[in-house]
């Protein structure tokens, strides 16, 4: 996402507030903020999706919604709320014709998008839903939540009401929570939230909100077309902002997976509107795509005076951002005596090439990165005294920099090693797809380092600060953008990653007591890219919020009712070195206790996988972020006078894509589980549901077959 700040000098500058966001800049480009790529946008919305663009967002798992429980600053809605009227025949209907079997369906939306006024009062989003409800499982779209950006936006009105199959309303009450959306324990988001009264099976509900950014920004704005829901009719109007005089700034846009016959139209006021009709919704479900590319939308932007339009030829249009981006980094690190001697004290002349290029990635991870830390206002950042490096002479000297200048100095450091460098920027594929032929530079939001040493490739990101040398954050990897040099552009793709990249080792050491419950010692590794992500997750905790944080991602692997202390955390500022956990547990009634015997599953880390694979059927396609593998060992100590009677035999299945193995081995009173689960591909499709749901109930059904400790004459 960018933002177009509208100083008091009436400049209208870019910036670019995403950590990898290159966008479509207008007269001149500035990078301020920046922040880490999360996995997927709008990713807690079980309902209609209505952002744009505006929050950025991260990676894997269910969502936990943790209610804050304060009453949110949200103003009443204008006493004129206008409904529209309501056909008996919508009230009447059964099912979705269009869709049969459906929960619930969108009959209308409307979505006015108002820029007029940005200088002064920042720009509005006004959204109006009307959804008509099927089943009782539909009746869920009357919890809304509303994701914002606190630090750009906010919701300044909410309102609402129900209408019963019988014709009668039901207003909102107006009480409004401010939640906190936690997904997996990872990226936590504020929403608002709020509920409709009496919905049920028959009703129409409908409501309206708007969002009120802060002054002085210009949002790029695209439109959701596609919802979680079929939509039989919408309505969309973008009043753009025009800049002050003869600037005349004219928004331009992209359309994507729209019918032939919804076109954005200018209106004679300089507005754009567009109606639709009829738009199959896309469900959403677990381990999915990103859903962007699979969406109806439609694209709004600001041309750069001179940069070649999506009309022209790729090979134009690429070579021209190549080389602009190439003048833009040769500037920066256009010092070669300033690297030359940084770079004596990083490596000697003896060094192997790989060993200057570890050497050189482990000195610049010691820079301050600004890209993930808090975001800072202009005023904060002079009270600090925190100015912009313009060139790596003053990033070493100052010793912080936004992430991208920290590659920047990375490439700098490796061509005065002698190595071929430069940067690539490449589409996040936990949101786009990379099609060259589009001509979309605003696809391109993340960027790594390119290095050639001899006839190896190397793909790295310093700028990501969390992971290990050669390990890229996933959603750089297996996806496609551009190399550039002095020449142009070049497409390019990035390494696949490999399952070995990303390992979680677990070790428990437990005692059995004759009652059932077992307590012990257990260890932890997070590895590869476990690691990154654990780092960069809870890069802003102080060392007892990170440790709580940990103890609560564990104990989700522990059955209900365990208690976990973590006692350690090992090697978490060396990201060469797995993330390591050391704690002790007790987990009560873990073993069923029958007269001298005692039966208790193999496995104490339960698996989630299997949940995830819950739903007969699927839609979409199937979409692990990365490859991984999980390496348990329990160590099982019997209680005293009981020894191992049975354990099931060793078991493994291997379907290429997926590997899971386990044994038990018995030796006197102490039994030793191992487990090894490894899932190598990324993207599946539909029709590889059935397998995929079928192996990880089988790795459960293993997990669970039960050990056996009989008490000894």
């Amino acid at each position: 996402m960018f933002q177009a700040v509208v100083d008091s000098n009436c400049e209208f500058t870019v910036a670019l507030r995403a950590r990898h966001c290159l966008g479509t800049e207008y007269v001149t480009e500035r990078l301020t903020e920046t922040v880490a790529i999360p996995p997927e946008s709008e990713w807690w919305r079980e309902g209609p999706r209505t952002e744009m663009n505006r929050v950025k967002i991260w990676i894997g798992g269910g969502v936990v919604i943790v209610v804050c429980m304060l009453i949110a600053g949200v103003s009443p809605a204008p006493a004129t709320v206008g409904w529209l009227p309501i056909p008996p025949e919508d009230l009447a209907m059964k099912d979705n014709p269009a869709s049969p079997g459906s929960d619930a369906m969108i009959l209308y939306r409307e979505s006015v998008v108002d820029t007029r006024k940005t200088n002064s009062d920042g720009d509005s989003d006004e959204e109006y839903f009307r959804i008509k409800v099927f089943t009782k499982e539909g009746t869920k779209q009357g919890h809304i939540e509303i994701g914002f950006d606190k630090e750009w936006e906010d919701i300044s009105y909410v309102t609402g009401r129900t209408i019963r199959p019988d014709g009668s309303e039901v207003k909102f009450d107006g009480k409004v929570l401010e939640t906190t959306a936690e997904r997996a324990g990872e990226l936590k988001i504020l929403v608002k939230t709020f509920t409709l009264p009496d919905v049920e099976p028959g009703c129409i509900i409908e409501y309206k909100f708007q969002r009120q950014s802060k002054p002085h920004y210009v949002h790029d704005l695209s439109w959701t077309v596609t919802q979680t829901m079929y939509t039989r009719e919408a309505h969309f109007t973008y009043i753009p902002y025009t800049g002050y005089g003869g600037l005349g700034l004219i928004p331009l846009y992209r359309i994507f997976l729209l019918p032939a016959d919804a076109v954005p139209k200018q209106q004679i006021d300089g507005s754009f509107s567009m109606v639709v009709h009829n738009i199959p919704g896309v469900e959403d479900e677990e381990l999915m795509p990103p859903r962007r590319p699979m969406e109806a939308r439609v694209e709004f932007y600001y041309q750069t005076p001179g940069a070649p339009s999506e009309t022209d030829p790729p090979d134009k249009y690429w070579n021209h951002y190549g080389k602009k981006w190439n003048g833009e980094l040769e500037h920066f690190i256009d010092k070669k005596n300033v690297l030359g001697q940084e770079l004596s004290k990083i490596v000697a002349p003896s060094d192997p090439p790989e060993t200057k290029l570890r050497k050189i990635y482990a000195r610049v991870l010691q820079i301050r990165n600004l890209s993930h830390e808090d975001y800072r206002t202009e005023k904060e950042r002079k009270e600090e005294n925190l100015k912009e490096p313009s060139n790596v002479e003053e990033v070493l000297s100052r010793d912080y920099a936004y992430s991208r200048q920290v590659n920047y100095l990375f490439v700098g450091l490796a061509r005065a090693a002698g190595f071929d460098s430069t940067l690539v920027y490449v589409a996040a594929r936990n949101r786009d797809l990379f099609l060259p032929q589009r001509n979309d530079v605003g696809e391109l939001r993340a960027d790594a380092v390119w290095v050639r040493a001899g006839s190896k490739e190397y793909y790295l990101d310093p700028g990501a600060r969390y992971f290990a040398f050669g390990i890229l954050p996933w959603y750089e990897t297996e996806t496609s953008g551009i190399r550039f040099d002095k020449n142009g552009g070049a497409v390019v793709t990035t390494p696949n990653p490999v399952s070995t990249d990303a390992t979680l080792t677990r070790h428990a050491d437990v005692e059995v007591r004759d009652d059932g419950s077992i307590s012990g010692t257990i260890q932890v590794d997070f590895a590869g890219q476990e690691a990154g992500l654990v780092r960069e997750a809870r890069r802003k905790e102080d060392e007892t919020g990170r440790t709580k944080e940990l103890e609560d991602r564990i104990k989700r692997w522990l059955p209900v009712g365990s208690t976990l202390e973590v006692t350690k955390i090992a090697n978490w500022d060396d990201v060469e070195q797995p993330v390591h956990i050391e704690g002790t547990l007790k987990i009560p009634s873990f073993a069923t206790t029958s007269a001298q015997r005692l039966l208790m599953p193999l496995d104490v880390f339960q698996t989630g996988q299997a949940d995830l694979f819950a739903a007969a059927k699927r839609a979409n396609p199937i979409y692990f972020h990365y490859p991984y593998e999980e390496l348990d060992q329990i160590t099982f100590r019997a209680p005293s006078g009981y020894a191992a009677a049975s354990a099931p035999p060793p078991h493994k299945s291997d379907l290429g894509a997926g590997l899971y193995e386990i044994s038990a081995s018995p030796q006197g009173n102490v039994v030793t589980v191992k487990r090894h689960l490894a899932m190598k591909g990324v993207l599946f499709g539909p029709e590889s549901y059935p397998a995929l749901r079928a192996f990880f109930g089988m790795a459960k059904t293993n997990d669970n077959a039960q050990l056996l400790l009989q008490k000894t004459p």
